[in-house]
């Protein structure tokens, strides 16, 4: 088990197919800027609200200050072989005490559509529960972000409950905001499934009976 000491020297590299989720650098904070500066990207961030320099800053600062405290374990999402990061994946409001988390993703908008954030944020989910021993993992998405709901869905989160009328900035006018529910998804230790690995599959081959 990973505890808060240990993760203070850093965030261990998580590896997938595709993806390396590794610990966030100084050079990648002006790709992420850039990140925060696409409308569409943070359309269900920060409550809707349109890009401006200063608000990019402010959410690299949150990241900056959080990770520091390691209050949330932010990961950059990365193509193997490459170096620039093409979203993040965080574990937001980590509790090591209660064994409790808010799993959370941004994804670089040329990425989308291609199975990146399931299969990031499966890995991130393999982590908290391996190696972090959550109990249980909590996600949050307005209702008319069909994605992320498509996303919790695919790795086994289960719809919980809404809250009810959190605002959301009009997409074209930010005067104007509309209220809408947010849901939850939770996944708790016992429901987890470990997805079966390489090796894991090696295994059952060698066992099979001759």
């Amino acid at each position: 088990m990973l505890t808060r000491k240990m993760l203070v020297q850093g965030l261990p590299a998580l590896w997938t197919e595709r993806l390396v989720l590794r610990s966030l650098r100084q050079s990648d904070y002006s790709t992420l800027s850039e990140l925060f500066s696409d409308p569409q990207v943070i359309r269900y961030v920060n409550r809707g609200s349109q890009p401006t320099p200063i608000r990019a800053r402010r959410l690299l600062n949150q990241i900056r200050s959080s990770s520091t405290k390691l209050d949330s374990l932010h990961y950059g999402i990365c193509w193997r072989g490459k170096e620039q990061v093409i979203g993040i994946t965080s574990f937001q409001h980590w509790n090591d005490q209660n064994g409790t988390a808010q799993i959370g993703y941004i994804l670089n908008r040329s990425c989308w559509g291609r199975g990146v954030a399931t299969e990031a944020v499966q890995r991130l989910l393999q982590f908290g529960f391996d190696d972090l021993h959550l109990g249980r993992v909590e996600a949050r998405c307005y209702e008319a972000n069909v994605s992320s709901q498509r996303v919790l869905n695919k790795i086994g989160m289960s719809y919980e409950r809404s809250l009810p009328s959190f605002g959301l900035h009009d997409e074209d006018d930010e005067g104007s905001e509309s209220l809408m529910d947010v849901k939850v998804y939770s996944m708790y230790r016992e429901q987890y499934v470990r997805p079966l690995q390489e090796k894991d599959l090696q295994t059952l081959v060698s066992d099979k009976p001759q």
